[in-house]
């Protein structure tokens, strides 16, 4: 199959849509909801959010041994997707279920428990997706249409989730903590379970041989010392590294500026603006998909990041005059220069690792499709992990204290703005150099 049908690339990339809430939903509906609603330690919360997301980085190379060893007549990766998402989307719901009168280290300890459950089941779901992705396909253009019509999902998720929370907060709801349900589990049977099953359902798996996928197994250690050595993953690890981890710890820092610096402590008019934010990256990144398709196939995967990123060693200048008070409207220009590298996230990178995935297979006879989906998801969750704690721990260096409100001091609300422009720049020229270095190796 090696130009999948426009049916089976729109099942595959409802998947990518259910899979952004999956990873982001939680996140963005528990920080304004526990720590700035609730007061709770932005450190404390930190670590909160790390638990499930550490359990789930180990847990990834497991799970794709796993799906590449599995056999059933609905093929390896499709009956882990239908049950998985169904799994994710009751536990997403429970999550919201703590009771308003318990303690504040009570509701934080139920948060913690479900959403290691939640993660867990998420693990199940995000790397047979992914290796479904690299498998539909393994001519290199075609693989680049299909992680484009991914990104277009993506980027259509991301229109909609930044407003999770403003819509728990509507006043038909009488209080946060029903909008926190009704929302959560509007969105766990919607999104999480009706559009995540559609993959299982309408995607058609390629089988190969069974001397390409049913090799002699390896253990998880010796899988990710192997795909560890490859080239082409090194440099992925490094780059999504760069971005996921290093960038996204500044980029978490605009909902504080927004909040605290530009609407002097109204979370309701920061959360408002940030969606506003939000759909301007989501609507410039769907407008740079083609952009980055094309310019992947033209002057190759490496080369394309290397332009992506030096565009962005400019946007990371910019935010330091975007992010001003009283001229909300030009945050609408900070996703014209930033929102490229995010949209490369999701095209360019997967078709690396699909790229590696694929030389394995070729060199050595054996499909580790789902090992290198695997060790993707680790490098990213790992990345996340690092931007949740340093943020935490950087929140507290710098004297942020949630119930100070709207009298938060100077010095804290400038070295925000210093993280948020400067850790924009940093990773992106540190990217370049990596890149460029590759590109000399090959030569």
């Amino acid at each position: 199959m090696n130009s999948p049908v426009l049916s089976q690339k729109i099942a595959l990339a409802s998947g990518f849509f259910c899979l952004l809430f999956l990873d982001k939903a939680c996140e963005l509906l528990a920080i304004p909801f526990y720590q700035m609603t609730l007061g709770v330690d932005p450190f404390l919360f930190s670590i909160a959010l790390t638990i499930p997301l550490a359990f789930s980085a180990f847990l990834a190379p497991w799970v794709g041994e796993l799906s590449d060893h599995f056999n059933s007549k609905f093929g390896r990766r499709r009956p882990f997707i239908f049950v998985s998402a169904w799994l994710c989307a009751i536990l997403f719901g429970l999550i919201w279920m703590v009771p308003e009168h318990w303690t504040t280290q009570s509701q934080l300890l139920y948060f913690v428990f479900i959403s290691i459950l939640f993660y867990t089941a998420t693990t199940f779901y995000s790397v047979p997706l992914t290796s479904l992705s690299y498998e539909i396909t393994h001519d290199a253009n075609n693989r680049i249409k299909v992680m484009e019509m991914n990104s277009y999902f993506i980027k259509l998720a991301s229109l909609t989730i930044q407003w999770l929370f403003p819509m728990a907060t509507l006043v038909i709801f009488g209080s946060v903590f029903i909008g926190i349900k009704v929302v959560g589990w509007l969105v766990a049977i919607l999104v999480i379970g009706v559009i995540g099953m559609l993959p299982a359902i309408f995607v058609k798996e390629q089988i190969k041989e069974s001397k390409t996928h049913i090799p002699n197994r390896s253990s998880v250690i010796d899988n990710i010392k192997v795909i560890s050595k490859v080239p082409l993953m090194k440099l992925v690890f490094v780059i999504v590294f760069l971005q996921v981890g290093l960038a996204a710890y500044a980029a978490k820092m605009d909902f504080y500026v927004l909040v605290y610096y530009m609407f002097d402590g109204d979370i309701a008019e920061g959360a408002i603006w940030k969606g506003v934010l939000s759909m301007g990256y989501a609507f410039t990144a769907a407008l740079y998909i083609p952009i980055i398709s094309w310019l992947s196939r033209k002057m190759g995967k490496i080369t394309a990041l290397k332009v992506i990123f030096m565009m962005t060693i400019f946007g990371g200048i910019g935010k330091w005059f975007i992010y001003t008070p009283g001229v909300q409207w030009l945050l609408l220009l900070d996703p014209l220069l930033c929102a490229a590298i995010w949209t490369s996230m999701t095209i360019v990178i997967p078709a690396l690792v699909a790229e590696a995935s694929d030389e394995y297979s070729e060199k050595n006879n054996i499909n580790k499709a789902g090992v290198f989906a695997a060790m993707h998801h680790w490098v990213i969750a790992l990345s996340v992990m690092f931007a949740l704690l340093v943020s935490g721990l950087t929140l507290n260096a710098i004297g942020f204290d949630a119930t100070l409100a709207n009298n938060q001091t100077s010095d804290s609300l400038k070295l925000m703005k210093v993280i948020l422009s400067v850790g924009t720049i940093t990773p992106s020229i540190i990217a370049v150099y990596f890149l460029s270095r590759h590109q000399k190796s090959l030569i």
